[in-house]
């Protein structure tokens, strides 16, 4: 499809062609491409083989091409992750001259989003965070904004650093500011004129999953159209991510509970005549449908500027929180935050913070205070100390370590799994009648050989030899890789 150009944007700017909707406090970014197809099976969770494959129609209608996606998720995703990758996309997107990192306290992050603050809360964070950040997304014609070119495109979504109590690298400090790093070229995707689209953060977690993924749909498509045409099938697999199992019918009937859902945020509206969500379905031929979509009074509000938030700009800022705690007051942070560029604020942040909480090797200690060490390095541009470099290589180091032992412990399952399925398989053969004819005739061969080369281990020597060799070249069974791919279960039990 040809994407209609969005200016990215931040306060105090007016964008010309895009809905600016009124009372908007939270703004979520999505990236246009993504949005042509489901991240992930509505269901969550793994997926054999760690990955979801579908695929989506663009061009003009006399030249349709087809885009083959791949989602690769070690740890699967869940609904939520969605919410923290659209929502923290847009709190990274929202200020002037947005840096590809943002750093900000689990607390903050959760009060953006609009989700509770509570214990249970914390750790939910931090896994969406850790599955986004194995997740990769893999795309044979990504509309890239930039070259306006269909590109076969690869990337990975961001990558968390989090700080652990006292450095120690056991566990994740909840009081203390997260670091997330955004894949350079995904952030530019996301950046650029005519690859994103903004869209109300606080409609957009009210509504279930289902009706999420089909908001932004509409929220871009209802741009060039007051009415959209979506085939049922198409749209319930490959766009919103019903299992592909699941009877067409049963598929119309969930689509039809997320087009009530729709409708009571008058989001969409029912057409002259029809009573119901059952009276948007169009009937093309046996086992053929198509829903027809009308834009609702959600879209047709009259424009309006986005609230003012030079009184509390400070406040909602994501390093407010980080700068209070090392001892900046109000004043201080309004003016380090007016003055400094984000991206010098926040690497001081992250140097004041590893000094105060983890004493580094090669830290002498402040002189005065942390808040005064902070404002010294910002205000005089001085470079970050030599301790501080090596400090942030081991913990990378660690953090690398922690993302990835969940992947090898699944690894581990798989391997032992394949190698007992391998080992019973083989068990299998040799009591069958060819594997006795295949043993006896190898045995008896490598027992002549090894009554001259080994004779304290004749018998032993023999039949290690006899298996290899049948293993070798008679026992037929899948190698790993494709073993995975039919049967592998992640994080499912041995049998």
């Amino acid at each position: 499809m040809t994407l209609m150009p969005r200016v990215a944007t931040g306060p105090g700017t007016t964008p010309a062609h895009r809905y600016r909707l009124p009372g908007i406090e939270r703004e979520g970014i999505a990236q246009l491409s993504l949005l042509e197809t489901a991240l992930w099976p509505l269901q969550g969770g793994k997926l054999p083989a760690h990955k979801f494959e579908t695929a989506y129609a663009f061009g003009p209608p006399a030249r349709r091409k087809q885009a083959s996606v791949t989602v690769r998720a070690p740890l699967g995703l869940q609904p939520v992750d969605e919410l923290v990758l659209w929502g923290l996309l847009g709190a990274t997107l929202d200020w002037k001259d947005p840096d590809p990192v943002l750093h900000a306290t689990p607390y903050w992050m959760l009060r953006y989003l609009g989700m509770d603050t509570g214990g249970y809360q914390y750790n939910e964070l931090r896994e969406s965070l850790l599955r986004l950040a194995v997740t990769s997304y893999q795309n044979t014609a990504f509309y890239n904004p930039l070259t306006k070119e269909h590109e076969y495109s690869a990337f990975q979504f961001l990558s968390m650093l989090l700080p652990t109590v006292g450095g120690l690298g056991r566990t994740v400090d909840t009081n203390r500011s997260w670091r997330i790093e955004w894949n350079p070229a995904f952030f530019r995707f996301c950046k650029a004129t005519g690859g994103n689209l903004l869209f109300d953060l606080d409609v957009y977690r009210q509504l279930t999953p289902a009706s999420r993924r089909l908001f932004l749909k509409l929220k871009d498509r209802f741009w060039r159209s007051k009415r959209v045409f979506m085939n049922v099938d198409d749209l319930t697999t490959n766009g919103l991510g019903f299992s592909q199992g699941r009877p067409l019918k049963k598929r119309k009937y969930d689509l039809k509970n997320c087009l009530a859902e729709l409708l009571d945020f008058e989001i969409i509206s029912l057409g002259r005549g029809q009573a119901d969500p059952e009276g948007l379905f169009i009937r093309r031929g046996k086992g053929c449908y198509v829903v027809a979509l009308y834009d609702g009074a959600y879209f047709r509000r009259p424009g309006t500027e986005r609230a003012t938030r030079d009184e509390n700009a400070a406040a909602d800022d994501p390093l407010n929180e980080p700068l209070r705690l090392i001892g900046v007051d109000a004043s201080g942070i309004r003016r380090l935050l007016r003055s400094h560029g984000r991206s010098v604020v926040q690497r001081w942040v992250r140097i004041t913070e590893a000094a105060m909480h983890e004493k580094p090797r090669g830290f002498a200690g402040f002189k005065v205070s942390p808040a005064a060490f902070l404002i010294d390095g910002i205000q005089h541009q001085r470079t970050p100390p030599d301790w501080f470099h090596a400090h942030e290589k081991r913990r990378e180091k660690e953090q690398w370590g922690h993302q990835h032992s969940a992947v090898a412990a699944d690894e581990v399952v798989l391997r032992d799994r394949y190698e007992r399925e391998r080992a019973v398989a083989l068990k299998a053969y040799l009591a069958s009648h060819e594997g006795e004819q295949r043993y006896d005739q190898a045995h008896e061969c490598y027992r002549a050989f090894y009554r001259i080369a080994e004779p304290h281990r004749v018998d032993q020597a023999a039949h290690d030899a006899a298996i290899a060799r049948i293993e070798r070249l008679d026992f037929q069974f899948p190698d790993y890789g494709v073993w995975v791919l039919g049967k592998g279960g992640p994080g499912e039990p041995p049998d």
